[in-house]
């Protein structure tokens, strides 16, 4: 019962934030900003600086260190690059990899019931043998890495929808932000 609840929540709120993403609020033709209009734009600068944001770092080897404003903002390749190091850390049920991988507070929602893990020490505690079930090893192992949408909560890897593990931007990178059983 407690399940069917938290699975009712989860996408009432789904649906939500999803009917609020195609919506501007604003009916109005767009006009434009007479402040931006009459300041000088330094074109070089404003290249560099958005051609960081997009392309992400100067080194492949080194994808954390790519600076996003969002989940929309993150390119295919940069998407499929973490998806594939996340299936391979639970593949290797590596808890430190993965540990690494995820932004803090991280929510774990067991079956028994969720929690918010504070810290990379206190997700350690877990346990390898409590996050890395058979169930989350065969989902992450058949998911697609590749086409992966973008939505306001993330991305969410799984094969058939749960166990998942969902990531996204956090502080400026791409992180896991939570894990589904």
């Amino acid at each position: 019962m407690q399940r069917k609840l938290v699975l009712m929540i989860v996408a009432g709120i789904l649906c939500l934030s999803l009917a609020g993403c195609g919506q501007s609020g604003d009916t109005q033709p767009e006009e434009e900003d007479p402040v931006q209009s009459q300041q000088p734009v330094d074109e070089s600068s404003e290249a560099d600086s958005s051609e960081e944001e997009t392309q992400g770092p100067a080194d492949p080897e080194a994808p954390e260190t790519a600076q996003y404003t969002d989940n929309f903002s993150v390119d295919e390749a940069a998407v499929t690059a973490f998806a594939e190091q996340i299936q391979t850390a639970v593949a290797d049920k590596d808890l430190e990899a993965l540990a690494d991988l995820a932004a803090y507070p991280l929510y774990v929602g067991f079956a028994d019931g969720g929690q918010s893990v504070e810290s990379r020490d206190e997700f350690i505690a877990l346990g390898a043998d409590r996050i890395f079930t058979e169930e989350l090893l065969s989902e992450i192992a058949g998911a697609d890495t590749e086409g992966l949408e973008a939505s306001m909560a993330g991305f969410s890897l799984s094969a058939s929808g749960r166990p998942n593990v969902i990531f996204g931007v956090a502080d400026g990178r791409l992180a896991i932000v939570g894990m589904n059983y």
